[in-house]
């Protein structure tokens, strides 16, 4: 994951409300035309600080899986194949991992990347208890099991091209997952600012989106102060670069 500083995060912000008026961005921090006595200027910069987690999040989850960077877990996952059948991966973590999306996942024995999860409950989550017509290492599925969306989820794979008793992080070539992050949690992607001004707190995010992030906090920021021009930065949020 790339880091992107809460101050970086804020000059693209006001930047963007510059754009709509001159000054724009000053207009947001006035209340009866002193911006000092209220202290606006620095609620408007904290207002951008805790928006970041809710934009990040936002915009990770809606933009096409070629744009996310992600975290590699392959080692911290724990495998097992499925009783009765060796050919199916069971996948669980010991620890919270903040999952939020699947980015890539391949086993080793397959040339197919997988990218996107299946539900257990849907109907093709459903088609993989058939021998017949379920996943295969040139067709493979991941399955998302329910009740397991507490940031440390289980999967199954289906499947391998043949048995695999005692699977372990070798079987698997590829697992990268995208986290959660949150508002000054250094526990979900939050590093706090150090003494040394060019290390500004920042948090986790995928370098090709920092405009939609921007985009993103700018329509929120707006909706906060009732501004009906929110919407436009909202669709600017969710338009995508090209892959």
């Amino acid at each position: 994951m790339t880091p992107f500083s809460v101050s970086d995060a804020t000059q693209l912000v006001r930047k963007n409300l510059d754009e709509l008026d001159p000054n724009g961005s000053i207009m947001y921090n006035d209340q009866g035309g002193s911006a000092d006595q209220y202290n606006d200027n620095s609620s408007m910069n904290d207002l951008i600080e805790r928006l970041m987690p809710e934009a990040i999040n936002a915009v990770n989850m809606a933009a096409p899986v070629a744009l996310l960077e992600g975290t590699d877990v392959k080692s911290s996952a724990t495998y097992a194949a499925v009783t009765g059948d060796a050919k199916v991966l069971k996948i669980s973590f010991a620890s919270d991992q903040h999952y939020m999306r699947l980015v890539a996942f391949r086993a080793a024995d397959s040339d197919i990347v997988v990218t996107d999860t299946i539900a257990e409950a849907s109907p093709e989550g459903r088609k993989q208890h058939n021998n017949y017509i379920r996943g295969t290492a040139d067709r493979p599925r991941l399955v998302l099991e329910q009740g397991s969306q507490d940031g440390s989820p289980s999967f199954r794979y289906y499947s391998f091209a043949s048995n695999t008793a005692s699977p372990t992080s070798s079987d698997i070539a590829t697992f990268i997952i995208l986290k959660e992050v949150r508002y000054r949690d250094t526990n979900y992607g939050y590093t706090a600012a150090t003494t040394n001004p060019a290390v500004p707190a920042r948090y986790d995010s995928c370098q090709r989106l920092r405009q939609n992030y921007a985009d993103y906090i700018t329509a929120r920021v707006m909706e906060t102060y009732n501004d009906a021009r929110a919407q436009a930065y909202i669709q600017r949020a969710l338009s995508f670069p090209a892959i």
